[in-house]
């Protein structure tokens, strides 16, 4: 049966690729620079590909490693978030229900801005849909992507997400994709929840509702097969917006039309004082952060 690579092996490429440097990735681990070595060397042969070049006396990572690195660390970091270190005194810990594709992608990355600026409060994610656990099984808040409507819930809505769309630089350069009309001899990823002809008609394009593609019923898993070229995705922006600027994924046009629904905060208006407090400083952060990025 196959089975992934181990998460010590992960923290290894992390941490060499983090610091250059085997030796020092294996003095921040505690293990040997072997340990290490051996951990790289097992990725590598997994995938195909060097994972560093050496440059002097650093250790470059390869343009394959900086390719996976996001994901890696994303991983880690929400694996982390889930299963967190023992609360120190007075420090408080909210328990936060939210999406898992808006937690690898766009929050993890940048919680660590939270806990800087709120030291006092620790965001522990539980990455499940159903709003109903808020105020219950010790889950204070969540973020959820909908109507609104839910019923005995303090809600905030935050932003609508947009769609487009957008592929790998390899696949745009392997199908040679210039203009639309070029769209027609492509393959389109499909959401489960969301087709692909509203946006057609937006553009202007006759073109028939792709059927010849297994439906995703995750962004983040869509997000991943969209990377690895396996076609041209309509994008959520909020989702797509680290792979972009890392230019791992490329926008194929201007043209977007609106998620249906929006992103919440949602939480439960009875939490007693000072927990309400705390819940009410991530809303206040979370929402502040997404304006910044998407006014």
């Amino acid at each position: 049966m196959y089975r992934p690579p181990s998460l010590n092996t992960l923290r290894a490429l992390e941490a060499a690729a983090r610091l250059r440097s085997f030796s020092r990735a294996a003095e921040e681990l505690g293990v040997t620079h072997g340990a290490i070595s051996h951990r790289v060397r097992e990725v590598e042969q997994r995938l195909g590909a060097a994972m560093f070049e050496r440059q002097g006396n650093s250790m470059e990572p390869s343009m394959a490693l900086r390719q996976i690195l996001p994901t890696v660390r994303q991983s880690l970091e929400l694996i982390s978030s889930i299963f967190p270190a023992p609360p120190e005194a007075g420090r408080q810990v909210l328990r936060i229900a939210v999406l898992p594709s808006f937690a690898a992608q766009w929050l993890v990355p940048r919680l660590a801005e939270f806990h800087e600026a709120h030291p006092g409060i620790f965001i522990a994610l539980d990455a499940r849909i159903d709003v109903s656990r808020v105020g219950a099984d010790g889950v204070d808040a969540a973020v959820r992507y909908g109507s609104g409507n839910w019923p005995g819930l303090a809600i905030e809505r935050l932003l609508t997400d947009m769609l487009f769309p957008a592929c790998s630089p390899e696949y745009r350069a392997r199908m040679k994709i210039e203009t639309l009309d070029d769209f027609a001899r492509c393959r389109f990823l499909r959401n489960s929840w969301q087709t692909w002809t509203p946006w057609f008609q937006r553009a202007g394009l006759s073109l028939p509702e792709p059927a010849d593609s297994q439906p995703y019923d995750d962004a983040a898993l869509m997000l991943e097969a969209t990377i690895a070229g396996h076609g041209i995705a309509l994008a959520r922006r909020v989702i797509a917006h680290d792979a972009l600027q890392a230019e791992r994924l490329v926008r194929l046009s201007e043209i977007e039309i609106p998620f249906e629904g929006a992103y919440h905060f949602v939480w439960d208006p009875h939490t007693p004082k000072p927990r309400l407090d705390a819940v009410a400083a991530f809303g206040a952060w979370l929402s502040a952060r997404l304006r910044s990025e998407f006014p």
